[in-house]
């Protein structure tokens, strides 16, 4: 027995329909438990260099009866885990469009080059162009899931005329600068993320070398802890931008 081209419409109309209860069932039972304290928020591990881990805490010193639950996804993930109800809020690199999620913009973070410490140079790494990166193995991460913040950065390269000799994919970001130290490459990555003693980082002075930190959630959620995180971002970058540590408009002393 086969299904009709009828039988296999309602089939495929049927599983959506299915998928679709499930998403709202998994989003209640969400609901319910933020009800009674419970908040899940997702992030991209290069967030939790910046300022998130302040902004988090500050919300665990104002709310100590909060059960706040950090969920690690890429930023693409972090979407539909917003509109499964899997995650309340989310902060993330990339500027992805879907009409049921609201997205704001934090911060446009500046980003570095990393390369080993033995590269040629003065004590205090020189500001650099993209240009410069032309012919070199450049390391970038993570390989998937698809759009990351890689594609972000080979955008970036290939609107400049850019073309690296070689280009080389990695998992996450502990992967890329580990091989950076071994002298497998160089990597750009967000200003904030300048950890590794065993490295040096050039500042890059194009202006559009920047990356977006996004705070997102589910569209026309009326939540009392979306207020709440908003304000606790605002009186972080009060504090000044390098307090904060979500993003410098200058570079910082460390870095050049």
């Amino acid at each position: 027995m086969r299904l009709t081209e009828a039988g296999r419409f309602f089939f495929e109309q049927a599983v959506q329909v299915l998928d679709r209860v499930d998403q709202m069932a998994s989003a209640t039972r969400r609901l319910g438990l933020n009800q009674r304290g419970t908040l899940s928020i997702g992030f991209v591990p290069s967030t939790l260099y910046g300022g998130v881990p302040v902004v988090l805490r500050k919300l665990r010193d104002q709310h100590p009866k909060l059960d706040i639950q950090l969920v690690e996804l890429s930023s693409i993930q972090q979407v539909e885990a917003l509109k499964t109800g899997r995650i309340d809020i989310g902060f993330g690199r990339i500027r992805a469009n879907d009409g049921a999620v609201e997205r704001m913009v934090l911060r446009e973070e500046r980003l570095v080059v990393a390369m080993p410490s033995t590269s040629a140079g003065g004590p205090k790494p020189q500001p650099m162009r993209l240009a410069e990166l032309s012919d070199q193995r450049l390391i970038v991460y993570p390989k998937s899931p698809r759009p990351s913040f890689a594609d972000q950065i080979l955008a970036l390269l290939n609107g400049c005329g850019v073309r690296p000799s070689e280009i080389i994919e990695v998992t996450e970001l502990q992967t890329a600068l580990g091989m950076v130290a071994s002298g497998a490459g160089v990597c750009i990555i967000p200003a904030s993320v300048t950890f590794r003693a065993d490295l040096r980082y050039r500042p890059i002075i194009d202006a559009n070398a920047t990356s977006p930190i996004i705070m997102c959630h589910r569209l026309n959620d009326d939540g009392w802890y979306i207020g709440v995180v908003k304000k606790l971002v605002k009186d972080l970058y009060a504090t000044g931008p390098t307090a904060s540590g979500l993003g410098f408009p200058q570079f910082p002393e460390h870095i050049v």
